[in-house]
């Protein structure tokens, strides 16, 4: 499942529920919304060594 945090908008995934994010601590997360899991997803797919 992928999750997003209303306090530092970072996108994560985990496959056991989790209840903070794990890059600013805060308990501010939910499952992310159709959007920011497609945004996910191709932020996944790009290729950091290339650019």
């Amino acid at each position: 499942m992928i999750y997003a945090c209303d306090s530092c908008h970072f996108l994560f995934s985990r496959v056991s529920p989790i209840d903070r994010c794990p890059d600013c601590g805060k308990e501010r997360i939910r499952p992310a919304t159709s959007e920011e899991t497609e945004e996910f997803e191709k932020r996944k797919m790009d290729d950091l060594w290339k650019k």
